[in-house]
């Protein structure tokens, strides 16, 4: 059985036929001659429009045009069905046409609704009387004549060309056939926008998450290079830290302690910037997340900001307004400090991109299960390329102040709390940045050990293959007052236990021959009630729950301070406290 569209093309060329070749030239009136000729007009203009544009907006009021002006009516509307409704999405009227295009019909209301149904045309010349017909609300009552044709694709209806004739002058048989084969243009017409915008759906889609995968395969690759210079610069940081704070605790010469608190505060500074880079290329993994009140956030970051944003703008004599509109009530399991950092990074952003002043908003609220926070801003916008590059890192726009840095890290802090950021921007109709993250909350952990409770005496292991670093931890945990016995590495470690099994193993991860991992392992096939520290320069890029899998008690990241191993031997188990769990 042939297809709807071919048999409406095949109609349609009937029909085509037929008003080119007529009647005898010489019994033809010269009328019906000039009425086929502009028919015949009429087909070549749609046909035109059909070929020429694939916007389906543009057709459709071409074919709205070109129908209500061959069959002489006044008011044509194409209805497309959306759902279990008719919308009229294309219409050429005398008047009223607000009412028309506000009017929606139910599938089988009306005449109209009853052709989208059965999918045959239709000729009602006294619409009044015709116990289906359904007054367009906000129109006067009159006679009417209505003529309706169904738009099919593949069999189906997709919608319906509605006709209407003032007055008492009716539709013949050929207006219907003439109103067919405009239908079967229009179908063609649909299938192929459709199937266009489909397919430019499909790039759109393909393209940005080929910008995704581009992006995070970027800064994987950033990652991957920043987790070994992380690991060298933090084994290093760590010996000079260590060492640093030591000595510290022995010296009561006031020169002496400023010339080692000035190293101190370097080694951390140093530690700091590591981390940096870490979390713009998201590879830590040692956050404390616990339940957040988004609006309490940005409520704060407003706040904190005021005088950078309000003070500065004015001494620039412009005025930059900050408006909050709070919507949120989820909970964000998450790091309130992490979150307001992101948070001021917008904020800042927007007001540097209002050079002659303009309004900052932030929206906040809940949708469909997440959390969704949009600050927007009226400045200067972004072009297409700045909006791809705008993560990153070191892209920057400013000049002289810009590191590049800022979006890329908050890109990395958005991302370890599982959610998305995305841009909006036209150049000179200012940006949105749209952030939504999952809802959710944490458990309350129990209560830390007291500080000023006796440490206890333990026997630790500790294991490193770099030797500065070996006997900075050893140092500490002996003025901390343990028992502490030394292994260059994880032979070495093995031999140790096997010889005496100590209470705590504080190792290194990455080590010749025998890894931290398999330390471990080695450790809990042994003695499984013998906690293991992992001690590395890789800390914060691992998991605390992936490393409890593996048989480590807690990692301690490179580099560490005295507070930092007294607060580890503090957090472990008792032996017996280990067995009963």
């Amino acid at each position: 059985m042939p297809s709807e569209p071919s048999r409406l093309m095949r109609h349609a060329v009937g029909i085509v036929r037929r008003l080119a070749g007529g009647t005898d030239a010489g019994a033809e009136s010269g009328t019906a001659a000039a009425r086929r000729q502009e028919q015949l007009a009429a087909l070549l203009t749609v046909s035109q429009a059909v070929t020429s544009s694939l916007d389906l907006a543009t057709i459709l009021r071409t074919i709205a045009e070109q129908v209500r002006q061959v069959i002489h009516v006044n008011e044509c509307t194409v209805f497309l069905i959306e759902g279990d409704e008719l919308a009229p999405v294309a219409m050429d009227v005398e008047s009223y046409a607000e009412q028309v295009i506000a009017c929606r019909l139910k599938l089988g209301e009306g005449i109209t609704g009853a052709v989208a149904v059965s999918g045959r045309g239709e000729i009602v010349n006294d619409a009044r009387r015709d116990p289906r017909a359904v007054q367009v609300p906000g129109t006067p009552e009159e006679d009417s004549a209505l003529l309706c044709v169904p738009l099919c694709e593949r069999e189906q209806p997709i919608g319906v060309i509605t006709l209407v004739r003032m007055g008492s002058n009716g539709f013949a048989p050929e207006d219907l056939e003439v109103a067919t084969l405009f239908a079967a243009q229009c179908s063609a017409a649909i299938a192929h926008a459709r199937a266009y915008e489909d397919a430019r759906a499909a790039y759109v889609e393909l393209h940005e998450t080929q910008a995704q995968l581009l992006q995070s395969a970027k800064l994987n690759a950033l990652g991957e290079m920043a987790g070994g210079v992380a690991h060298d610069f933090n084994n290093i940081l760590a010996a000079i830290l260590g060492r640093t704070q030591l000595l510290l605790q022995t010296s009561d010469d006031p020169e002496l302690r400023r010339q080692l608190e000035v190293i101190e505060q370097a080694a951390l500074d140093g530690a700091q910037a590591v981390r940096r880079v870490q979390e713009f290329t998201r590879v830590r993994q040692d956050e404390r997340f616990e339940t957040v009140n988004m609006d309490v956030i940005l409520a704060s970051v407003v706040e904190l900001t005021r005088p950078l944003w309000e003070a500065e703008t004015k001494r620039r004599g412009v005025r930059v307004a900050v408006e909050v509109r709070p919507g949120a009530t989820l909970p964000v399991a998450g790091n309130p400090g992490e979150l307001r950092e992101v948070f001021t990074n917008l904020l800042l952003n927007a007001v540097d991109a209002l050079p002659e002043g303009g309004v900052v908003t932030i929206d906040s609220a809940d949708r469909d299960g997440l959390v969704e926070v949009r600050v927007s801003d009226t400045g200067v916008g972004m072009d297409p390329d700045t909006c791809r590059r705008v993560f990153d890192p070191f892209f920057t726009t400013k000049t002289i102040k810009g590191t590049g840095l800022g979006l890329s890290v908050a890109w990395g802090i958005v991302s370890r709390h599982h959610g998305t950021i995305d841009v909006e921007s036209e150049p000179g109709c200012g940006t949105t940045f749209v952030l939504r993250f999952p809802s959710g909350s944490t458990i309350a952990s129990g209560a830390p050990a007291s500080a000023h409770a006796p440490l206890p005496g333990r026997e630790v292991l500790v294991v490193d293959d770099e030797e500065a670093v070996l006997h900075v931890m050893a140092d500490m945990l002996l003025m901390l007052g343990q028992s502490v016995r030394t292994a260059p590495g994880g032979r070495e470690a093995v031999e140790a236990i096997a010889h005496r099994m100590p209470d705590v193993v504080f190792s290194d991860l990455g080590m010749p021959e025998m890894n931290g991992w398999e330390l471990a392992q080695a450790v809990a096939a042994r003695a499984p009630h013998v906690p293991v520290v992992l001690v590395t320069g890789w800390g914060v890029q691992i998991d605390a729950d992936t490393a409890r899998r593996r048989g480590v008690e807690r990692v301690l990241p490179k580099p560490f301070s005295v507070e930092d191993v007294e607060r580890v031997l503090r957090e472990l188990p008792t032996r017996g406290a280990r067995q009963a769990a």
